[in-house]
Order: structure tokens, then sequence, then C-alpha cells
């Protein structure tokens, strides 16, 4: 056994010579990747338990000063509802936009409606427009970043024509106004 031991090696000592190198590289290597990784996990679990901190002491912060921050935010929402006799102008400025953004737009409908307990009227429209997809998917996009108050409730994409890229998109809308301004 010896014997055939001592021919292999003589036969594939560079062969064997190369297994060996490739297990002592691999070994290195493994500790190399294991420290680094051991510093790296140190490190983002003390970044995620000080975050963990700062959100906890966020949440303790005192009635009077959540109070204070909720009537501010309530008030800067409160501003982006127009009153009801800008109307034409928020339909203007979507209009506008729509040509900006490339797209022609077809007949608008609205039913306003008074929201329940509240001093607000909300104008369900519903709208269609035509234009290139890129266009359309830039009218939705100017929509949803619209200074007042306006929600996407519907939108339907069609294309009749599978060679032509004219993009019609149904959309149905609701803008809120305050009432008796």
């Amino acid at each position: 056994m010896n014997r055939i031991l001592i021919e292999i090696l003589r036969k594939k000592k560079f062969a064997l010579a190369a297994i060996l190198l490739l297990i002592l590289l691999n070994a290195a290597l493994m500790v190399l990747v294991g420290s680094y990784q051991t510093k790296a996990l140190a490190a983002a679990q003390a970044k995620w338990s000080d975050l963990r901190r700062q959100a906890a002491a966020a949440g303790k912060a005192d009635a009077a000063a959540r109070y204070r921050q909720t009537a501010i935010d309530l008030e800067t929402f409160r501003t982006r509802i127009p009153p009801r006799r800008e109307f034409a102008r928020v339909l203007s400025d979507l209009f506008e936009s729509a040509s900006s953004s490339g797209v022609t737009t077809g007949a608008v409908n609205y039913n306003p409606q008074k929201v329940k307990d509240e001093e607000l009227l909300s104008y369900q429209l519903s709208l269609s427009v035509n234009g290139s997809y890129a266009a359309v998917k830039s009218y939705l996009a100017d929509l949803q970043n619209y200074p007042e108050l306006i929600v996407i409730d519907k939108v339907s994409l069609s294309n009749t024509d599978p060679f032509v890229e004219n993009v019609t998109m149904d959309l149905g809308l609701t803008i809120y106004l305050r009432e008796g301004a």
C-alpha cells in the first residue's frame, strides 16, 4: 500500500502540489472573507440597533409635540384643497398639463357631490386622453404630482390598432374642493 502511494506521489507530484495549493488558497480566502464579513455584520448590527433606538425615542415624543406636528400636517393638507370657485382653474390646469404632455383630451364629464359631515365637495370626473404611450404616461405622472388634492380612481388604457401607437387612456378622477369659499 505504501509503495502505491509513493508511486502516485512520484508520478502525480505536480497535480497533488496544485491541489494542495488550491486547498491552502481556499482556506486563506475563507479566513479573509470571514473576518471581513464579521466586521461588516457587526457594523450593520450596530447601525440597525442605533436606528431602532432613534425610532423608539421618536415614538416617545411628548403628546404636545405630536399634537403640534399633527396640526401643522393637517393645515398643510387643507391648503391642498382649493375653494369651490377655483374649479374652472383646476380644470384649466388639467387641460394645460395634458397639452404640455402631448396628449389630446376628449369629452369631460363631472358630477359634484357633497362629502358627508365635511365642508367639502367632491367632483367625480371622467376624462379621456389620446396620444403616444410616452405622452399618456407623462400625463399620468403629472396628475400624480398635482399640487391640489386630486385622486386617481380609475385608469384604463387601450390601443385599437396594433400598428399605430395611439393609446387611449380613460381616467376616473376625484377633485376635492372646499365648500363656501
